[in-house]
Parts: structure tokens; C-alpha cells; sequence
């Protein structure tokens, strides 16, 4: 098995290239080879291999930032068609596997999902043959012999049980027979602990690239800005009152009525001031001058201030509403429902829009930056261009839970300041939580709010 590159942009542009060995390098140094001369691209940059256990090509990223299809990713399994990204702004390439005549490799996991649709259409039995059929006939080197000693394990005390039959009484060929019994059902059990566990690794990769093919298209950019408006309801200006506020967060769309869910300190910042009690009491009133959701490949919508809902506690989670109209299309992403022991494992990808306007200036084409320095953009203009380009794409990493408690889920997965209001996804592929902030006092944890307290102010309890 070789990998195969159709280069969009780079170096290598317009040509289709398939590499000679299952494991490539890339990079910019002369021994790498995928060799992408280009400013983006370090020396040692990522590399493609071919695990034969998978039956799949992995890339891993080493020295420098790599995208599959738009979301920067660290390890994924690549599927026929991703879109690879070397660097911020490097050479892009389409990827696909190239089978060799005469190769075989079909992974156990698309064997048994094959084998049970074969069953709905045709029974049981003409799906185990086929099952046994691919297990002999495109399966790895290593099942083509593991399943042939498990098929003989089987038969030993099958065979020593026909073997006895003639020459033993009644009893004695019962507690022979559940003896094999025994030995069956203990092989069997092993044979579906093996399949579950490559289920869960096939499912791991499944939720991740639903995530970032299907349900980052439900993530917004929320853009604010906050002011104050005086006795007389109008918004301070100048020496009067404080400088307006802005800033950026992100929301998820979770019903097809256009409510979103983000975070509380997203849509009213000004309660985390200490300010803001001082200046209540002269009259005044904090308020947004301008809000907007941007989703993926959607130009910024005016989000009614009116919808916006709290808590009645101070559970830093927040819904409002955005016309019907024009959220037609967006994916609404599924919220977990139940105890977090549910899960297949304790994994968790966030998603959203971390460091805000920077991280995505950073994808922009330098084209697009130098069209917005020169014309001066502020930050509602500059979101506006990038939106009719569609350069607004969430970030998505990932880690591993390591505490649930009853108002916190804490994790490792990477964000910072913008990602505010994001999803935070399980291994089930469901929204578990509402990323809420960093802990300044614990490196390399963050956490989130669970997502029942936003399912309880969806349906006002």
C-alpha cells in the first residue's frame, strides 16, 4: 500500500505523485520524500505511514502545523479525499491510497460492518461466509494466521469430544461435552472483547472526522462589543464613560429553531468587571452595540439581543436565538444525554475559535491580510471579508478528561481566550460540555461546563 498525492499548491503543484514506499516524510529537507520547498514547511515536518494492523495510512504531525480538511490536527487516520495543509498557508495536496495489483487489505472493522449488512439483506448464513471469506482472503498476514489457530482452538476439544464419544459412558461424555462448552464460550468471549475494542478505535477515528467534516459547520464565531448606556438610554461615548469592549467567542447551534448555546461571560462580559457595580450605581446600564454569529461558509448574522437567556445562578452558560432563515443548513450538533461513564472512553475534542481573529488570520491567504491592512479593516469588517471567502473555520483539537465533577468536566485538550462557548465533545461524538476557561493554576488544564445545565435552559427549568 502507497500513498498517493494530487499537489493543489506548492512546489510540486498540478502534479499527481505516488510514493514508492507505505511510509513518507515531508518536509523541506533534502531527505524527505515529499520535499516542499516552501517558507511554511519546516524541515521535518509530518510524515505518512501505513499501519498494516489498520489496514490504513496515519499522519502525524512532527515540527510544524498540519490541516486535513481545513482543521489542524496532531495524529488522524487519513481517508481517500482529505484535504492536507503543511504548514499555515502552505502547499496543499489531496490525498488517496493506492493498492498495488495483486494487495489486499480489508480492515476487521469494515469486514463485520459489510458482513452485518449482507445479513439484514440475505440471513445470517451467507453473511458468516463472507466473513469467513474476507478473513482468508483480504485480510492481514497477521488474521490470516490468528484466525486459522483460533478456528483450530475450536476444534481441539471438538474433535477430543468425537474422539471419546464411542468409548465413554453417558456421563463421562457430558462433563466432556461441558468441558468443550466452556472452552468454546471462553474463546468466543475473547473473539468479542477483540471486536469491541476494534469497533471503539474505528468509532475514535469515525467521531473525529464527523467533527471536522460535519458538526464544525455548526460552530460560530460570536463577535461583541460592549458599552454602557447613560440615565438617558443612549451608549456613552468619549471622556464620558469607558472605552467600548471587543472581542470574540464562539456559540454552537443546538436546536433547529436557531438557539445557540455559548458561554454567560460571552454575551454580558461586562459581570466579570470590577467596574461595572460603581458605575450601575451612577445610572448606568452596560449593553451590546453590536453582536454577531458567523458559522462556516455564512456571512455574519445580527443576533436579537432580546433572545439572549441566563441562569438564574451564576453557571456560566447562556442560550439566545437566531432567525430560522438564516440558519437553513446549518448542522445542529446532538448534546449528550446521561453520566459521562456512558462513554466509550474518557477522550475530548473541543472545538471553536481560540485566540479569535488572530488564529484565523494566521489560515488567511497573506493576499487577503494585505487587502485588509490596506483598506484599514476593523474587526466587524475584516470578519465580514473573511466570511465571503470562506475562511471562518473552527479550530479543533483534542485530549483526554481527567476529572468530571458535577459543575466542571476538566481536560487537556488545548484552547485559550476566543474558544469561550465552544462545544466540547465525548468519544460518542456528543456534545459533553460548554468550554468555559483556562486554570491559571493548573498547566495544561482547562474545563467545561457540563451540558446539562444548558439542556435545563433550553427547556426554562
Amino acid at each position: 500500500m502507497r500513498p498517493q498525492l494530487l499537489h493543489l499548491s506548492g512546489p510540486l503543484r498540478g502534479k499527481t505523485v505516488t510514493y514508492e514506499t507505505g511510509s513518507v516524510a515531508v518536509g523541506s529537507a533534502e531527505d524527505a520524500e515529499v520535499q516542499l520547498v516552501h517558507p511554511a514547511v519546516a524541515a521535518h515536518h509530518a510524515r505518512i505511514e501505513y499501519l498494516a494492523e489498520d489496514c490504513a495510512f496515519h499522519l502525524r504531525a512532527l515540527d510544524g502545523p498540519v490541516l486535513v480538511n481545513r482543521s489542524e490536527v496532531r495524529e488522524i487516520q487519513l481517508q481517500d479525499g482529505d484535504l492536507l495543509e503543511f504548514g499555515i498557508d502552505g502547499p496543499r495536496a489531496r490525498f488517496s491510497a493506492y493498492y498495488p495489483a495483486g494487495s489486499v487489505c480489508k480492515p476487521v472493522r469494515r469486514m463485520l460492518a459489510d458482513a452485518r449488512e449482507v445479513g439484514l439483506h440475505s440471513g445470517r448464513v451467507v453473511a458468516v461466509k463472507g466473513f469467513t471469506r474476507d478473513l482468508f482472503t483480504v485480510a492481514t498476514l497477521k488474521l490470516k494466521i490468528g484466525f486459522p489457530l483460533f478456528v483450530l482452538a475450536l476444534a481441539l476439544p471438538i474433535g477430543w469430544l468425537a474422539g471419546w464419544w464411542g468409548g465413554r459412558t453417558a456421563a463421562a461424555v457430558r462433563r466432556a461435552h461441558e468441558v468443550a462448552i466452556s472452552e468454546v464460550d471462553r474463546l468466543r468471549k475473547e473473539l468479542e472483547a477483540h471486536t469491541i475494542e476494534l469497533q471503539r478505535m474505528h468509532a475514535a477515528d469515525a467521531v473525529l472526522h464527523d467533527v471536522q467534516t460535519k458538526w464544525s459547520r455548526g460552530i460560530c464565531l460570536i463577535h461583541g462589543i460592549a458599552s454602557i448606556r447613560g440615565p438617558d438610554g443612549k451608549f456613552v461615548q468619549g471622556e464620558a464613560g469607558p472605552e467600548p469592549l471587543e472581542y470574540t467567542g464562539t456559540g454552537f447551534l443546538i436546536s433547529a429553531d436557531g438557539m445557540v448555546a455559548t458561554n454567560r461571560h460571552v454575551v454580558a462580559p461586562w459581570e466579570v468587571s470590577d467596574a461595572m457595580p460603581q458605575m450601575e450605581a451612577r445610572g448606568f446600564r452596560p449593553a451590546l452595540m453590536h453582536f454577531t454569529a458567523t458559522f462556516p461558509g455564512r456571512p455574519p448574522i445580527d443576533v436579537p439581543v432580546d433572545s439572549i437567556r441566563l441562569r438564574g445562578d451564576a453557571i456560566d452558560v447562556a442560550v439566545f436565538t437566531l432567525p430560522k432563515a438564516a440558519i437553513e443548513g446549518v448542522p445542529v450538533l446532538p448534546l449528550h444525554d446521561g453520566p459521562l461513564d456512558d462513554l466509550p472512553d474518557q477522550r475530548a475534542i473541543v472545538a471553536g475559535y481560540p485566540t479569535g481573529l488572530r488564529a484565523l488570520l494566521a489560515k488567511a491567504p497573506p493576499e487577503r491580510v494585505r487587502e485588509m491592512q490596506a483598506a484599514q479593516a476593523d474587526m466587524t469588517a475584516v470578519i465580514r471579508m473573511l466570511a465571503e471567502h470562506e475562511e471562518v473555520q473552527p479550530t479543533i483539537t483534542q485530549g483526554v478528561i481527567g476529572n468530571a465533577l458535577p459543575d466542571k468536566i476538566v481536560y487537556d485538550a488545548p484552547t485559550t481566550h476566543g474558544g469561550s462557548g465552544g462545544p466540547v465533545f465525548g468519544s460518542d461524538g456528543k456534545v459533553i460540555a460548554v468550554n468555559h476557561a483556562i486554570l491559571h493554576d493548573f498547566v495544561g488544564a482547562n474545563y467545561g461546563v457540563p451540558v446539562k445545565f444548558v439542556q435545563e435552559l433550553m427547556t426554562g427549568k
